[in-house]
């Protein structure tokens, strides 16, 4: 999604993570539950970050490797 004004940081929704991940939206509002991601709001809406993608794409590697959240965190 390339930013709608120059020099503006790149913001995800939470529906293209899930779509970009194959996960669903209720898998990544409990990560942010668990506190491994931390996107701002605006109202209601999740607004997510470059820094949440990747943190969250690293969560998803860890929990195919095998670990636990606890050891992910």
């Amino acid at each position: 999604m390339p930013p709608s004004q120059p020099g503006k940081e790149i913001t995800y929704s939470i529906s293209e993570l899930a779509h970009e991940f194959d996960i669903t939206p209720r898998t990544i509002r409990y990560y942010e539950d668990e506190g491994l991601i931390t996107p701002t709001r605006e109202g209601q809406t999740r607004i997510y970050s470059h820094k949440d993608k990747i943190r969250l794409k690293l969560t998803l590697r860890g929990k195919r490797l095998g670990f636990s959240l606890a050891e992910i965190r």
